[in-house]
């Protein structure tokens, strides 16, 4: 018996894609890594020769958009520092998390606007996110204080489980080895010890700001906790202490594994007359009236 040739790429990109052709593609890029690869090539080789933009990172495609930030000085000399600190995803990007970081951005540049106000995060991990917000906006210049909150030791293994994570299986572990990892709070100390108006809390949350204190008007506010008792937790506490006008970003709130955390906060803000605004970033954003 004369065995089938295997299709050619030619012969597997014409259409119509029904169920046999869909499934040689699968087995086409099986091997360990040939999707996110394929989906890269895809993406940065062959959709740029039919547009005029693409952003692609964070696992985050847009076309024919501005991303005008990119092109911000700032933004530019800032993001190129933190370039490659940590791997997001399996795909190659250049720009990863930037729409994210401009997110933020802009939602300190709305605090800044405000009459009063200081800035706090719940979630730090390596400080980069707070770091990019403190340089592009120039924060050390305006007499704001910015409070940075995390346990630096991963999560709070006498109130997280497994449990909390239904959609990923074994998250826990691996998430605790990446932020509980050797070197991590001292790497962070190392990096704002010369930035006076940032302040570092190390310990779980909620607990460290009942411990600590926190600002008496919050003007800004970043929870990236991956939790959602214990993202609860801080708003409950804060929310009464951000003023009239101020931002609040949710880094986890439109990721579909993390639906949880969508849910926990969407009734918190549901019970207070607010609606969460979901963001292609997979943020979620509200302004406090």
């Amino acid at each position: 018996m004369i065995p089938t040739p295997e299709p050619t790429a030619p012969e597997l990109l014409r259409a119509p894609f029904d169920a046999d052709k869909v499934a040689q593609f699968h087995a086409a890029l099986a091997g360990e890594g040939s999707m996110a690869d394929f989906i890269d090539f895809v993406v940065t080789q062959l959709l740029p020769r039919d547009h005029k933009s693409l952003f692609w990172g964070d696992r985050l495609l847009t076309i024919d958009k501005s991303a005008g930030f990119l092109e911000e000085p700032a933004f530019q000399a800032a993001f190129a520092r933190v370039l490659g600190a940590h791997r997001y995803d399996q795909y190659a990007s250049s720009v990863t998390i930037a729409w994210r970081l401009h997110t933020l951005i802009w939602a300190a540049r709305v605090a800044l606007t405000l009459p009063a106000g200081d800035f706090v995060e719940c979630g730090v991990f390596k400080g980069d996110m707070a770091w990019m917000v403190s340089e592009v906006t120039g924060l050390m210049t305006t007499g704001r204080q910015f409070h940075l909150y995390d346990s630096f030791a991963g999560f709070d293994r006498a109130q997280t489980t497994q449990e909390d994570f239904p959609e990923l299986p074994g998250f826990l572990a691996y998430a605790n080895a990446i932020y509980a990892a050797d070197g991590l709070w001292d790497g962070v100390q190392a990096r704002f010890r010369h930035t006076p108006h940032i302040h570092l809390h190390k310990g779980y949350l909620p607990d460290t700001l009942d411990r600590d204190g926190f600002p008496a008007q919050i003007a800004y506010l970043h929870i990236d906790l991956n939790v959602a008792s214990a993202e609860i937790a801080c708003l409950d506490r804060l929310f009464d202490r951000m003023v009239p006008g101020a931002p609040i970003v949710f880094d986890d709130y439109g990721w579909k594994v993390f639906h949880r955390q969508k849910v926990a906060a969407d009734t918190f803000f549901q019970e207070r007359g607010y609606h969460v605004l979901e963001l292609p970033t997979g943020q979620g954003l509200v302004i406090k009236r």
